[in-house]
């Protein structure tokens, strides 16, 4: 049984990273700019490519993660800027596999049994969030492989600090990755308070000390993982920390371009927990040691409820507890004898969840073959305005010596006034733009802009670019 289950563990991760592997590749656009940031940091590491970061990131994963997968490939030939990029992706897709593992790991330990460890791994694989995101450089994915490294730390074997202090530096990594993800330093705190049950007679100072190294370890971790890299990248310790709690709680700005109400992830609940789970979480709560998982997937959750930038990719370090509840409570209507109608849930909702990996076909593979064309053309633009520059990849593909100016997303005809176009040679925005307002090839025309041509890419934004004559 042991071999078999092996096996079938085995199939399933090579299956998920052929998947990421291949979908990276096909689809080579950028999805919200987020992965260009992470890539650009990558280069500069790397290649000493120019680029300014922005002022609220952390750049440990770039520094960890992209830049040196970006620096081997240069340094085995590879000169292509879309394989360097595909290069940097590939410690991300290293890690959404081993999460996949986590989460096999996490299931069998908690309960028992290699049946409902494999359906836990299988529904967690080829769920669109982790599986398409893990095609990309998106930081998520090494966040999600410390929490769960950390409640594994915490969840098997006997109680002993070793366990809470790796717990707590892991989870500095996490937090370093991506701000957001500290949230989940309370639930470890839960489970850290719970071990007792596994040690009878353990008292109030036990427990409590093991709060403490877990407290400990991550605070001593983020004096490397925050402290440390915000000093070697801004020249001040905690210098990222403290401009994004300026930006984003003092000034209260995000980056959204609409308000987005508190309850968005509960409008938009069957676009990340497909409703043929509901039964199986339902269950759940029925077996022992289900409601600290479910502080895994309730309290990031109001969380991310209460900030004013909401994604639904924020939700990915919940997600492995998420399926972890499902296959709890899908064992144990199995093994009260609902054995069909189980399967029947489970296979239908492997299916709704790889039907969400849809979202790659709207990366911008249009704007970075306008990119790499531009680029290739005997006299590049020197200078060159773009609505939404990240979709074109920034620098990466226009090339490191190419003036970049921002325009407006959605780009109407006044903001093309002459102060800009006059900096203007070159112009590329959406095609949707094009066609709802009019007025902006008049504009264009007027001041004697040429349209060069049209980019598509199936369902990725068509672009178009225009030029000054002589320029």
């Amino acid at each position: 049984m042991k071999s078999r289950a092996s096996l079938w563990l085995g199939a399933i991760i090579l299956l998920a990273t052929v998947v990421r592997l291949s979908v990276g590749f096909v689809f080579f656009g950028f999805l919200t700019g987020d992965d260009v940031e992470i890539l650009q940091a990558g280069f500069l590491r790397a290649l000493g490519w120019p680029y300014q970061p922005w002022e609220i990131r952390n750049l440990l994963v770039s520094d960890l993660l992209a830049a040196p997968a970006i620096a081997l490939a240069a340094a085995l030939g590879v000169s292509s800027t879309r394989v360097l990029a595909w290069s940097a992706s590939l410690p991300f897709v290293v890690l959404a596999s081993l999460n996949v593992w986590l989460v096999h790991r996490l299931a069998l330990d908690w309960l028992r049994d290699e049946r409902p460890a494999l359906l836990a791994a299988g529904l967690y694989a080829f769920h669109w969030l982790p599986l398409g995101y893990g095609s990309m450089v998106y930081p998520r994915t090494a966040s999600t492989t410390c929490v769960l490294l950390a409640t594994l730390a915490l969840w098997k074997g006997r109680p002993s600090l070793w366990r809470p202090l790796l717990a707590g530096g892991l989870m500095a990594v996490a937090w370093a990755i991506r701000f957001s993800e500290a949230v989940f330093l309370l639930p470890l705190l839960a489970l850290a308070w719970r071990q007792e049950d596994r040690m009878r007679g353990e008292g109030l100072r036990e427990r409590v000390v093991r709060c403490g190294a877990l407290a400990a370890g991550f605070a001593a971790v983020s004096l490397l993982t925050i402290g440390v890299e915000d000093w070697l990248t801004w020249g001040r310790p905690f210098a990222s920390l403290a401009a994004f709690v300026h930006y984003s709680l003092v000034e209260g700005r995000t980056s959204s371009l609409a308000a987005q109400p508190w309850y968005l992830y509960l409008r938009r609940l069957p676009n990340w927990l497909p409703l043929t789970l509901l039964p199986f979480l339902w269950r759940a709560r029925k077996v022992r040691g289900s409601l600290v998982l479910a502080l895994y997937v309730l309290l990031p959750l109001l969380m991310l409820s209460l900030i004013q930038q909401k994604q639904l990719r924020y939700l990915q370090g919940s997600i492995p507890f998420l399926i972890l509840l499902a296959a709890a409570g899908a064992w144990s209507l199995w093994e009260a004898g609902r054995r069909r109608w189980v399967a029947a849930l489970a296979a239908l909702s492997l299916l709704l969840e790889l039907y969400g990996m849809g979202f790659l076909t709207r990366k911008s593979m249009a704007a970075v073959e306008a990119a790499q064309q531009l680029a290739a053309l005997p006299s590049p633009p020197r200078a060159i305005c773009l609505s939404q520059a990240w979709a074109y990849g920034g620098t990466l593909y226009l090339g490191r010596d190419t003036g970049i100016r921002e325009l407006p997303f959605p780009l109407s005809e006044p903001a093309l006034g002459d102060e800009v176009l006059a900096a203007c040679p070159w112009i590329a925005f959406y095609e949707e733009d094009h066609r709802r307002d009019p007025r902006i090839a008049e504009r264009l025309a007027q001041q004697g802009y040429a349209r060069l041509g049209a980019w598509r890419w199936g369902r990725s934004r068509p672009v178009l670019v225009f030029r000054r004559p002589n320029s």
